[in-house]
C-alpha cells in the first residue's frame, strides 16, 4: 500500500473522528437545553400552584389564620421566582446558549436563592397538606362556590408540577451521565457549561 493511500485513509479516519464528536457535542447541546426547556414547564408549574394557592386564601373560605399562613408562604414562592430554580448556573448562560463562554463568576444571590427556593416551596406544601389535610377540610372546600373552582385549579397545578419536577430530574439525570462519559470528558464536548442540578423539594399533596 502506497503513501497516497495510507493518506487517505488517515485522512478517511479523521473525518469519521470529527462527525463522531461534532456529533456527541451536539447531542451534548441539545440534552442541555432539554434541561432548560424541561426547567422552565417546571418554573411555570411551580408559579401556578402558588398562584392559585394564594387565590385561595383568598376566597374567604379558610379560617383566617390558615388563610393568613397560606397567603404569607405563598407570596414568598412567587417572590423566591426571581432568583431561578437552583444554583448551578445554567440559566446564565449568554444568549441562552449552555455551551456558551463562562458566565460572569460573581453572581449575587444565587445560591441564597436557590436554596430558599427549595425550601419555601417545600413549606408552601407542608402548609397546604396541613390546610387541606384536617378531616373533612377539603371536601368543604370543594362544597364551596366561593373555593370549588380555586381548589381544582390548584390541585391540578399541584399534579403537573410533581410530573414537571420528575420529568426535569430525569433529563438532568441523563446529561449528567453523557457528559460523564470518557469521550465527552477528554474532548471537552460540554464545552463551559455548567454540571446541571436536579431540584429537590417536598411536593407531596395532601390526602384526605
Amino acid at each position: 500500500m502506497g503513501v497516497t493511500e495510507w493518506v487517505l485513509i488517515a485522512v478517511a479516519v479523521l473525518a469519521v473522528a470529527v462527525v463522531v464528536l461534532w456529533r456527541q457535542a451536539v447531542r451534548v447541546d441539545r440534552l442541555h437545553r432539554t434541561v432548560l426547556r424541561s426547567r422552565a414547564t417546571l418554573e411555570a408549574q411551580l408559579a401556578a400552584r402558588a398562584a392559585a394557592a394564594n387565590e385561595l386564601a383568598a376566597t374567604g373560605a379558610l379560617d383566617p389564620v390558615e388563610a393568613l399562613l397560606v397567603t404569607d408562604v405563598a407570596l414568598r414562592a412567587s417572590d423566591a421566582a426571581a432568583g431561578g430554580l437552583v444554583a448551578d448556573g445554567l440559566e446564565g448562560r449568554p444568549d441562552g446558549d449552555p455551551l456558551g463562554e463562562e458566565p460572569p463568576a460573581s453572581r449575587p444571590g444565587v445560591d441564597r436563592a436557590g436554596v430558599d427556593r427549595a425550601v419555601v416551596e417545600s413549606e408552601l406544601s407542608r402548609t397546604l397538606r396541613a390546610v387541606l389535610g384536617a378531616e373533612g377540610q377539603r371536601a368543604d372546600l370543594a362544597e364551596d362556590p366561593r373555593a370549588a373552582d380555586v381548589l381544582v385549579r390548584l390541585e391540578q397545578a399541584w399534579y403537573r408540577l410533581q410530573l414537571a419536577r420528575r420529568f426535569h430530574n430525569a433529563r438532568v439525570v441523563q446529561v449528567r451521565r453523557v457528559r460523564a462519559t470518557p469521550l465527552v470528558r477528554l474532548f471537552h464536548l460540554a464545552g463551559h457549561a455548567p454540571v446541571p442540578e436536579p431540584f429537590d423539594m417536598d411536593d407531596a399533596p395532601p390526602h384526605d
